[in-house]
């Protein structure tokens, strides 16, 4: 018998619709540490199994017909839910969860939390044990400033550092058998595959075993030993992860593969020199306190100088890892945050500072589509009073002209007339973006930001939001701006690239050029860190060395000094100057004309 096991497992779900099944699997094994993937797209039972195997799933309207599911010889079905959280739950089996803002108590600090779990599972640590241990582990998870983290509520955490935590506190548990459900899902992509060898080291260190939930098969591909491909409620295909990858046999498993974006694209070049928008040595500073230190009034640098101008019909990408401003910056633009300084200015008229008579217009051509569409839309309203919001505050229309518009808008986005009298939890997170996406097209808008608009989505779904962007664009000549840590994503959609690392702007330029031949190192770095298919292993997949510095406390001279492979002396007393590559594309490292030379040195 293997170390876990599950045979014959069938759950239902029953709803108004009748009673279907969701997971009706025959048999699953995973050997002492080892990492098994299981993929497949949105809706099709992984989280439900997760849940299933710790006895967290809601019964009714689940329901576990039959089955058993074995853990080192014990039959966790016929446990009792007693048993289940005194001998399993923290204990055995920990939890990595997909969504980190419906784990983490909003009323709770990380450190009240932290310390929560770490007394509970370990009875012999005191409070201020407690505490050190948790600084210690959210050093592990490369989280910076661990200190003034603790103080933190989880709003004020990017999504990024958000899931970092929920790491944190499968780390505390001490557990030998993880389930991880998508735990990178909203991380950049350096710190994706530092999590995942951070994830892989203890693996190997502790003999964890490990379920990867994930529908990213670049993911599996380098993380897992072997994988099992669920559709339908069934595993269709089983077997070693390179098997699986490089010759799959079902038609699902190909349409898998065939999702992941990989392909740099050539992008049409915008025919014109109209400039919508320019933002001049734009900065955000906060003040904040650091509840470990007991220091107060420290001033964290989320946007420091950031200078751009955004041609109408462009789409700019803004590029980068958690925490490096990316939110921050648009959020000033948007005047959602005050700025500390700097301009923006929207066709030639400036947007910031005092309220304008004009403030109204800029609001009305400028709308954003949030990270999450199921925080961003209002649980408690039908679909057509959310879409027509923009439409209450910019237009008077009767109730008639009301409904006939937010069926216009959602027959644009690809959903029928029904939807509107649907409540947001009615429907899968790639209509739920579709709905944001709506909503921002309400007021006709000449500016859309799209703030990581597919980072909470599968990969087929993701496809279809891109294909219906870009649709959307040509159809009305939309100029975009595009947050995401997803290359393949900003690839896919972008013009023109802005990469920032601690409120900066270091590289900046046609999108072609950066992809085909990234110049500063960092660019270089989120490159090298993307699992494609066929990566075999985590040591093929090349990580930045060191952690991210602190904003509250940057390094002198190049802030990326700390952890570049190609810092010298001067790197870390000269402030790096743009210096243009050729037209419409700068960088700012001194050293970025000789990294040839540094790498034949090697």
């Amino acid at each position: 018998m293997s170390y876990f096991e599950i045979n014959n497992l069938v759950v239902t779900h029953k709803s108004y619709e009748g009673t279907h099944t969701v997971l009706d699997i025959g048999h699953i094994h995973i050997d002492k540490g080892e990492i098994y993937g299981l993929v497949g797209e949105s809706g099709q039972g992984k989280t439900v199994m997760a849940l299933t195997i710790l006895r967290l799933l809601q019964c009714p309207p689940g329901k576990i017909e039959s089955g058993e599911v074995m853990l080192d010889g014990t039959d966790l079905m016929k446990l009792s839910i007693k048993d289940m959280e005194n001998k399993i739950r923290g204990k055995k089996i920990a939890m990595i969860f997909q969504d980190p803002m419906s784990c983490l108590n909003p009323v709770f600090t990380v450190k009240q939390t932290m310390v929560d779990v770490l007394t509970r599972n370990h009875p012999e640590l005191n409070k201020k044990s407690a505490v050190d241990e948790a600084v210690r582990i959210l050093g592990e998870v490369k989280l910076p400033d661990p200190g003034s983290v603790l103080g933190k509520y989880p709003h004020q955490l990017s999504g990024g550092q958000r899931q970092r935590v929920i790491i944190a506190l499968a780390l505390c548990c001490g557990a030998e058998f993880l389930i991880a459900d998508e735990p990178t899902r909203n991380l950049d992509v350096t710190i994706q595959a530092s999590i995942l060898k951070l994830l892989k080291e203890l693996q190997a260190k502790h003999n964890l075993t490990v379920l990867f939930i994930a529908n990213n098969m670049g993911l599996v591909s380098a993380f897992c030993d072997r994988i099992g491909i669920l559709h339908g409620s069934k595993i269709i295909e089983e077997g070693e992860t390179l098997n699986v990858v490089t010759d799959p046999k079902e038609e699902y498993t190909k349409m898998l593969l065939s999702a992941c974006l990989d392909e740099a694209k050539k992008k049409e070049k915008v025919e014109t020199d109209e400039v919508i928008l320019k933002v001049n040595e734009l900065k955000k500073y906060f003040d904040i306190n650091d509840e470990l230190k007991k220091i107060k009034h420290q001033t964290l640098k989320a946007v420091d100088g950031v200078s751009f101008e955004l041609k109408k019909g462009e789409t700019l990408g803004i590029v980068g890892e958690s925490g490096c401003g990316k939110s921050t910056l648009v959020n000033t633009i948007l005047g959602l945050y005050p700025p500390t300084d700097g301009e923006v200015f929207f066709e030639g008229k400036s947007v910031l500072g005092k309220k304008k008579k004009g403030d109204n217009a800029f609001k009305k051509n400028v709308q954003i589509v949030f990270q999450d569409p199921f925080w961003s839309l209002n649980p408690r309203w039908l679909v057509k009073e959310i879409v027509a919001e923009p439409l209450d505050v910019y237009e008077k229309l009767s109730e008639n002209e009301r409904v006939k518009r937010v069926v216009e808008l959602l027959d644009m986005v690809g959903l029928d007339k029904d939807a509107c009298y649907k409540y947001p939890h009615e429907f899968s997170g790639g209509q739920r973006q579709r709905i944001a996406i709506a909503r921002s097209l309400a007021s006709n808008p000449k500016l859309v930001v799209l703030d990581e608009p597919t980072s909470s989505i599968d990969v087929f779904s993701q496809n279809q939001i891109l294909e219906l962007i870009t649709e959307l664009k040509k159809e009305f000549g939309l100029t975009n701006i595009l947050i995401s840590h997803d290359l393949a994503v900003v690839n896919e959609l972008s013009n023109v690239i802005a990469v920032m690392y601690l409120g900066r702007i270091v590289e900046f330029g046609p999108a072609d050029e950066i992809f085909n031949a990234p110049v500063h190192p960092y660019t270089k770095a989120l490159f090298d860190a993307i699992p494609h298919i066929g990566t075999q292993g985590m040591d093929s997949i090349r990580t930045l060395e060191g952690q991210i510095p602190s904003p509250i406390t940057p390094p002198p001279g190049c802030t990326f000094h700390t952890r570049c492979p190609y810092a010298t002396e001067a790197c870390k007393e000269m402030v790096p100057e743009e210096k243009f590559i050729s037209e419409g594309h700068y960088v700012r490292c001194i050293n970025y004309d000789k990294l040839e030379e540094f790498d034949k040195e090697e």
